[in-house]
């Protein structure tokens, strides 16, 4: 493969449809959307709007057992862009358009989706990447944002850059997609991790904006620090040395952000849906027990958010 030209995008939610918009927009590639069964036959006669807009997109159908309607469509570059617990699902939906040289970027939060999907197609086509800065939310077939993010991705240390990390970052610049390549992507990933430990449970279970946790000293900012410091705790053995420093940091990030502003943790709480509690608590909970580290917080939130999961009409 001399450039990527053809991209799936696997997962029509809020990160989905912002990049599909951007890469739409720069009309400098064949884009296609995964869908199946009811899902499909819905966008095809709503249509997926951004911003008011309804995008011009065609459809990869999941379904199709055709040759001449999946194999002759093989696509260079699937964008995977799901929620975690839609993932498995996700990677069944894509067998028929994973080719030899198919190169596949996860967007999905957390450190583990990528060695899911590895496991399943294989080490050599799926770098590491995250999305941050976005602000883009998503209701039924629509998605609004102001800010598209930008996507950190590469190997797990990027000195010099791999060919497919190369022709990733060459179709990032010809369509417009902001990006960066950290020197080590793996300890930016984790650094993502630690952040989403503790903001997103705790303002999830807090059902509270930014501003609390903003506030010097305030029990829900001790509470989200509590929890990151076990993430902190857990990476050190995993070979990535989280320390104090990243933690500074986060603190004027969060700065920055709209004290009335909610996360999408928090969002999905408050709107009775599925959190990705196994993402963040059980995976820091599952780490603490593999290397002998107490990890009582996110013991915790994951009780207080499967609970909440499981009693949402109580609510």
């Amino acid at each position: 493969m001399e450039k990527i030209e053809r991209v799936l995008i696997a997962g029509a939610g809020s990160i989905g449809l912002t990049v599909a918009n951007t890469i739409l927009e720069s009309q400098k590639a064949d884009l296609r959307i995964l869908a199946r069964g009811e899902r499909l036959e819905r966008y095809r006669e709503k249509g997926l709007y951004v911003n008011g807009k309804k995008l011009q997109v065609k459809f990869a159908d999941a379904d199709s057992k055709k040759k001449e309607d999946s194999l002759t469509w093989i696509p260079d570059l699937i964008i995977v862009a799901c929620k975690n617990h839609h993932l498995i699902t996700i990677l069944d939906d894509m067998a028929n358009f994973v080719g030899k040289n198919t190169l596949i970027l996860s967007l999905l939060n957390g450190i583990t989706s990528e060695q899911t999907i590895r496991e399943r197609y294989g080490q050599e086509r799926t770098p590491l990447a995250m999305i941050i800065g976005t602000d883009a939310g998503h209701h039924g077939t629509e998605t609004t944002y102001q800010n598209s993010g930008s996507i950190f991705f590469g190997d797990a240390t990027n000195d010099t850059y791999s060919k497919r990390v190369q022709l990733i970052a060459d179709f990032f610049d010809r369509t417009g997609i902001s990006y960066t390549i950290p020197q080590n992507m793996k300890r930016t990933l984790w650094y993502k991790f630690m952040c989403n430990v503790g903001i997103n449970q705790s303002s999830a279970i807090l059902k509270m904006p930014y501003k609390p946790f903003q506030q010097k000293n305030s029990p829900a900012r001790n509470l989200m620090l509590s929890a990151m410091r076990e993430a902190m705790a857990v990476s050190a053995p995993e070979g990535v040395n989280l320390n104090e420093d990243d933690i500074t940091n986060w603190l004027k990030t969060l700065d920055s952000i709209s004290p009335a502003g909610k996360t999408s943790m928090c969002q999905d709480v408050c709107a009775g849906r599925k959190t990705e509690v196994e993402l963040f608590a059980q995976t820091v909970v599952e780490l603490g027990e593999k290397h002998s580290i107490q990890t009582p917080v996110n013991k915790v939130f994951y009780q207080q958010l499967r609970m909440l999961e499981a009693n949402y009409d109580l609510l």
